[in-house]
């Protein structure tokens, strides 16, 4: 148990932020994940502004894929290529070793935890394999995801392939991460959703498992943040991360009657309240903190990333509700 609920929030170093608006206008977005002083630069500026219990180092989920051997550009989102749509496309792509060919990832993990306060965790976070390998199939984030159900239906051995390899560079990309200095890492699933039952359990829950047995041993917590699988609660949790995030469909009222309290659980404020105002804000993250009360190691978070359009100030009310909360709720 802890004396305060942790507060801290997805996408918190972005493009909301007037200091991150700055940067980028004298650096592409891919020179601030590549450049470790831009990426630090970003990752403190929206942790000191928030003044939240942790920092998320900038980044981005596809860079695995640009290791991997396919060209990355951003425009804006990620746009990769070429597609990986066969077996001979997944024997072609390169193996990795995370501290070398993104060493930049880790050099700026390094500088920002120099700068953080010691108080302050340091989150790292990989694409989750499912995830990863669904951007790697459509080469672009995608509204229906076509091309990955086309695979995992039609020819799961090419999928099946595919989520071996970046299984293998998750993991070892979380590990890296992990010794340069972050002090946890979110497996980030944001596709795992999408996919029937059958598949879900198979590609996404099995790969994620995977990912969590091998970096375990670090010691660092993990957290598995999968999207749109409310209906599989049970089956995220064996995936065996120490925290389970949730986005705002389920309720943590309904997830703690589901699991228990015995698995960390972090959540799960839609980011879209976020865009109204202070007393609705403080009104929605009071509501969930109740429904979290007695819960041993809760975290409360977004049930998805910060929007662009969302007044800074708004962010911030945020933790300063969770802290408000917490504070009267001292014996």
């Amino acid at each position: 148990m802890v004396d305060r609920v942790p507060v801290w929030m997805m996408r918190q170093a972005g493009r909301y932020m007037p200091e991150y608006q700055a940067l980028r206008r004298t650096a592409s977005f891919w020179d601030v994940c590549s450049r470790p002083g831009l990426a630090a630069r970003a990752t403190l500026d929206a942790a000191r502004f928030l003044d939240t219990d942790a920092a998320i180092i900038f980044s981005d989920i596809t860079l695995p894929a640009w290791a991997m051997g396919q060209k990355l550009d951003f425009s804006p989102g990620p746009v990769l290529s070429p597609a990986v749509r066969t077996l001979a496309d997944v024997a072609q792509l390169n193996e990795v070793e995370s501290a070398k060919q993104m060493h930049f990832v880790m050099d700026a993990i390094r500088m920002t935890r120099r700068e953080l306060a010691p108080e302050v965790s340091l989150i790292g976070f990989v694409g989750a394999p499912l995830t990863l390998a669904a951007y790697m199939i459509e080469g672009t984030p995608s509204r229906n995801w076509v091309e990955l159900k086309r695979l995992a239906y039609a020819e799961p051995e090419v999928l099946a392939a595919l989520i071996e390899r970046t299984t293998q560079v998750v993991a070892d990309h979380a590990a890296a991460q992990i010794q340069a200095g972050c002090d946890a890492v979110q497996l980030f699933d944001s596709v795992a959703g999408e996919l029937a039952a059958e598949e879900l359990a198979e590609f996404a829950f099995a790969s994620a498992a995977k990912v969590v047995k091998a970096v375990a041993p670090l010691g660092a917590p993990i957290i598995y943040f999968a999207r749109n699988i409310g209906a599989h609660l049970e089956q995220a949790a064996k995936v065996g991360a120490d925290v389970l995030g949730l986005d705002w469909t389920v309720s943590i009222a309904q997830a703690r009657r589901r699991l228990g309290d015995e698995l960390g659980l972090m959540g799960n404020l839609d980011p879209a309240v976020l865009l109204t105002n202070a007393e609705e804000i403080d009104r929605r993250v009071r509501a969930i903190l109740d429904e979290a009360q007695g819960h041993k190691s809760f975290i409360f978070n977004l049930g998805h990333g910060v929007l662009p359009a969302t007044p800074p100030l708004h962010a911030r009310q945020v933790v300063t509700s969770v802290r408000q909360w917490c504070e009267q709720k001292k014996p």
